[in-house]
């Protein structure tokens, strides 16, 4: 991404974001192995009290920004759980913007109803794997529960004559499943029923990325910790068992399947060949081919916590530009925190920015 990409989406001057994640609320019904929660200091798993946002707060942003047609999205925690999600959905609808929602499936086939009535884009069911791998990682009986809502929602979309939401399902690829990549997505999946599906990577950052993370931290944004940034640490050796030449194949004949099948296929690292994904596994992101320069996402996007706080990444959670409870979108859009994030990360990649899904991303 060059300067001149960059210096041109500044030129835009957005008076609102136009791409905005909600984090609805803390809570969720699952406690899967391989979430960055369990490794984080301060995770809502050992919470007593968990964060939600009011849903007056969520209209408010919305109704302020509607007129840059920004792009939402849905988080968690699960955020099928947020109590009035329908609420959500039919507000961002009145307003004519576009909405997707990931979600661990387990609520799917209680809510596909009240989902095709409010037409988001797309729903993202995670799901990594066949159904004794899938529940190893998410606990058992989450593949079942998570399947039996894909049906029922491809079922109450055919019965009113739908086309939205469009349905995706996300596998994580981990040392544990990535030998069933084909099997999961050719032979157990209904191809029928998909619009999409994501092969995504675990991502990771290193010790000594992530300490290099917090040094920026500090001298840059008088930040003394990062909480969230060591969630994300893992050893290289963790991913020691993985046959890098296996996986690539996997992905091909499944990315060929899905073309056949006309289902959209999207996902990182994008480039899968054995050198680039050695690259990865191996902390060497600056020799990979999907390497980034320069970031333009704090130009485009904010995420906005359940606790209210608002950060310009969907990993940088350790510096806030702003709370929604105290201060308007706007103000904290055009504010000086974010300004002072965006002149750094004008000239500056950070060292975990490869552990953020969105650094692969083309916006």
């Amino acid at each position: 991404m060059s300067n001149n990409h960059l210096t041109g989406i500044k030129s835009m001057k957005f008076s609102y974001p136009r791409w905005i994640v909600f984090q609805l609320l803390e809570k969720c019904n699952l406690r899967c192995k391989m979430c960055y929660e369990w490794g984080r200091e301060g995770s809502y798993f050992s919470k007593k009290s968990l964060e939600q946002l009011d849903i007056n707060v969520i209209k408010k942003v919305i109704s302020d920004c509607y007129r840059e047609k920004p792009y939402f999205e849905l988080f968690g925690g699960e955020p099928l759980l947020y109590p009035q999600i329908d609420e959500v959905l039919s507000v961002i609808r009145h307003y004519g913007c576009n909405v997707d929602i990931p979600t661990n499936g387990t609520l799917i086939e209680k809510y596909a109803e009240m989902l095709v009535e409010h037409e988001p884009r797309r729903i993202w069911i995670s799901i990594d794997g066949p159904e004794d791998i899938n529940d190893i990682q998410r606990g058992k009986g989450v593949y079942k529960r998570a399947v039996a809502g894909i049906q029922k929602l491809h079922q109450v979309k055919k019965e009113r004559g739908k086309e939205l939401p469009m349905i995706g399902v996300t596998m994580v690829v981990t040392p544990l499943n990535y030998r069933y990549i084909e099997q999961f997505f050719i032979q157990d999946l209904d191809a029928s029923m998909l619009d999409w599906i994501s092969i995504e990577f675990q991502l990771y950052t290193t010790h000594t990325h992530c300490e290099a993370y917090e040094r920026i931290l500090c001298s840059q944004f008088g930040v003394k910790e990062a909480t969230c940034a060591r969630g994300l640490v893992r050893g290289c050796e963790d991913f020691d068992d993985i046959n890098i030449k296996e996986l690539i194949r996997q992905v091909h004949s499944v990315r060929a399947y899905c073309k056949e099948k006309h289902i959209n296929v999207i996902g990182y690292p994008k480039t899968m060949d054995e050198e680039n994904l050695k690259h990865f596994y191996s902390a060497r992101w600056d020799k990979m081919l999907d390497k980034r320069a320069r970031c333009s996402l704090s130009w485009l996007y904010v995420e906005i916590g359940a606790n209210g706080d608002v950060t310009p990444c969907h990993t940088f959670y350790d510096y806030t530009v702003g709370n929604v409870y105290k201060e308007s979108i706007a103000d904290i859009w055009n504010g000086k925190k974010l300004e002072t994030f965006r002149k750094y990360i004008r000239k500056n990649m950070l060292p975990i920015c490869t552990a953020c899904s969105r650094y692969y991303s083309d916006l």
